[in-house]
């Protein structure tokens, strides 16, 4: 069983974590696509993306000194939701390396080279960091991605309980989520 397996199949477990500002209790919990768009906001700004993981480097924030983060920057090569975002994106998730947090994204989905479909969130603290950076709240908000013989992108799904349930290809996807994410923006503007 792959490292990335058993994290999928603890999604309902309670983590202890460090976040800005103190001690705070994160919960993984299982997610359907509507879930997983509403915990990273879509209505607030957050988004999805399919991309390459062009850089990664471990920084220390202010707020959390004890605390690394990863700082990944991400070349977007497909816009899912909104359809306007575009380039570089920098994108922070607690922990580093060895000091990888138990809801941290996988290493194997967070390698220079990857690509990997994302869900962002925006973050007051990030922001205040970097106004145009996004954030990675746990190791459910990224999903690895493989080509076909015919060379389509197919997501990997990660089982029953999470935003993408089975291997999907991207072009089938996107409309899903696009959708998805634009009635959940507009049921929350009324």
């Amino acid at each position: 069983m792959s490292l990335h397996s058993s994290r999928t199949r603890g999604l309902a477990a309670f983590v202890g974590l460090f976040v800005l500002g103190g001690l705070a209790v994160a919960t993984v919990v299982p997610r359907d696509l509507s879930k997983q768009l509403e915990l990273i906001k879509a209505n607030d700004g957050g988004i999805v993306v399919y991309g390459n993981i062009t850089s990664a480097k471990s920084v220390r924030l202010a707020a959390t000194p004890e605390l690394p983060w990863t700082a990944l920057t991400v070349h977007v090569e497909t816009a899912i939701a909104p359809s306007t975002t575009s380039g570089d994106l920098t994108v922070y998730f607690p922990g580093f390396a060895d000091e990888r947090l138990t809801i941290s994204p996988p290493e194997e989905e967070t390698r220079v080279g990857e690509n990997v479909v994302l869900f962002l969130s925006t973050d007051p603290a990030v922001r205040a960091i970097d106004p145009t950076a996004y954030r990675i709240d746990s190791f459910a908000e990224s999903f690895r991605t493989q080509k076909n013989r015919k060379g389509e992108v197919i997501v990997l799904g990660e089982g029953a309980g999470s935003a993408i349930e089975s291997n999907v290809k991207l072009n089938d996807l996107q409309p899903v989520v696009s959708s998805t994410y634009d009635a959940l923006v507009k049921a929350t503007k009324k």
